[in-house]
């Protein structure tokens, strides 16, 4: 069972104590969890289409969304074979929060 399943209404107080540990989290994330997080921002994608759409390779692909997953960011929901990733409301309101820190991307 997925947290979609759930219809409740969860509010993030992103002015406490989280606000600076998300900030500090998200800067320190890889580049290809920023760019799987500003690719889910737009719509929903399973993981062939998310790796082509949001310029991931596919062996990067699994590791940058076990951070995002980790953190509450992205879920997944499948659909017979296929799994569709979308973003959390956590994931929504911290992408639209800190947005110009998931468009920092480092030199690598």
């Amino acid at each position: 069972m997925s947290n979609t399943d759930y219809k409740t209404t969860i509010d993030f107080d992103l002015d406490s104590k989280l606000h600076p540990y998300l900030q500090a989290m998200i800067s320190n994330l890889p580049n290809a969890s920023k760019l799987i997080m500003q690719t889910l921002s737009q719509k929903d994608y399973n993981k062939e289409d998310l790796s082509l759409n949001a310029r991931v390779r596919r062996g990067e692909l699994n590791f940058a969304l076990i951070w995002l997953e980790s953190l509450g960011l992205v879920v997944y929901n499948t659909s017979g074979r296929q799994k569709l990733y979308s973003l959390t409301p956590l994931g929504k309101k911290v992408f639209e929060e800190f947005n110009d820190v998931f468009y920092s991307l480092k030199e690598e």
